[in-house]
């Protein structure tokens, strides 16, 4: 696997209005296009890309599950099952864009890492989640990704 950049950066707030007009006013990103996510937010843009993902705290019914589920701490190294994924927007992560990362997922699998992922297929974006020792979320999007070589848990916009 190879990252190429910082994708974007995810900010949870309790504060919603107020940090976009922040953002917006302090450094002109511009709210766009965002997903139809279970969560309330906004993605701000530079240009063409969202580079500052607002959500809203509180916004995804899946939150309260997710902290039950032990989000502060690090998931055991183990593969995830699907049932336990939930969207990344609900937490702040750390989101690089990434080529290759087939191969990290075999390094994963190989190595009993916990991981979830899944397949936007209407963009092509593949996405894989994994959580740091302290439980932070890293997002690793491949926008060239090699299907033919994956097996997403979650298949979404076909």
């Amino acid at each position: 696997m190879k990252i190429n950049k910082l994708d974007h950066v995810s900010i949870g707030t309790d504060r919603l209005e107020e940090t976009r007009a922040f953002f917006c006013d302090l450094l002109g990103l511009e709210v766009g296009k965002r997903p139809a996510l279970k969560s309330v937010g906004y993605w701000l843009y530079a240009g063409e890309n969202a580079i500052v993902h607002l959500v809203e705290k509180g916004s995804n019914s899946l939150e309260d599950e997710a902290y039950e589920a032990g989000k502060e701490k690090p998931k055991d190294w183990q593969r995830a099952e699907t049932n336990d994924m939930v969207e990344t927007g609900m937490d702040d992560h750390i989101a690089l864009s990434v080529e290759k990362s087939a191969d990290l997922v075999q390094y994963m699998k190989d190595n009993s890492i916990s991981y979830w992922d899944r397949l936007l297929a209407d963009r092509p974006l593949y996405q894989v989640f994994v959580r740091d020792p302290n439980g932070v979320i890293l997002e690793l999007n491949d926008y060239d990704p090699e299907i033919e070589k994956l097996e997403p848990m979650v298949i979404l916009g076909q």
